[in-house]
């Protein structure tokens, strides 16, 4: 996704809200992953963290407790995630993408106002690693579905805002869901 088509001069809480949809879009197959591998405790923790800062991206407060639990869990499942998987790649730079998401939401407003446009880069990293072709609303790519996501949550934001960010991320976190459970089957 260009740097064109999500305007780089979103508010700070905008751009968290984007990061936070990303982690947690990934997410969906992330914790199929880790969860495979013994960690899925571990995965709720950071989850948890990340679904606090978008609540935070809607003005409730932000609950220092889970995110400081979070970041722990995030250091121990990016430090002890082993898998002889082929979805290895895959899970261990998506468990980064998530370490990094927790820091756009602990960071300043003001330093967060274009984190977007980095987390969307690394994202469409992470689905590169992604060991085969998919099968997802048309997509054979994971890579192209992914920049489809990032364009229908930035469209989201701008028609209804955070609140409908949130409301639009459950289909596309199945969406990860599925490729997860069927790579994990084979």
């Amino acid at each position: 996704m260009s740097d064109s088509s999500v305007s780089g001069a979103l508010d700070g809480l905008s751009s968290k809200a984007l990061c936070c949809a990303t982690a947690l879009r990934l997410g969906g197959g992330l914790y199929i992953l880790a969860d495979a591998a013994g960690k899925g405790d571990l995965y709720y923790q950071v989850d948890a963290g990340v679904r606090a800062g978008l609540r935070a991206c809607e003005g409730r407060p932000l609950n220092v407790d889970v995110m400081r639990i979070a970041a722990k869990a995030s250091r121990r499942l990016e430090g002890g995630y082993a898998s002889q998987s082929h979805t290895m790649q895959f899970a261990r730079s998506g468990f980064g993408l998530l370490a990094d998401v927790l820091g756009v939401i602990a960071a300043d407003e003001a330093e967060s106002s274009e984190a977007h446009i980095e987390i969307f880069a690394k994202a469409l990293v992470v689905a590169e690693s992604w060991p085969g072709p998919v099968d997802l609303s048309g997509f054979s790519s994971l890579p192209d579905f992914e920049r489809f996501c990032q364009q229908e949550s930035s469209d989201s934001l701008r028609v209804g805002g955070v609140s409908e960010v949130r409301n639009s991320l459950g289909r596309r976190e199945l969406d990860y869901r599925g490729i997860a459970k069927r790579a994990s089957q084979n």
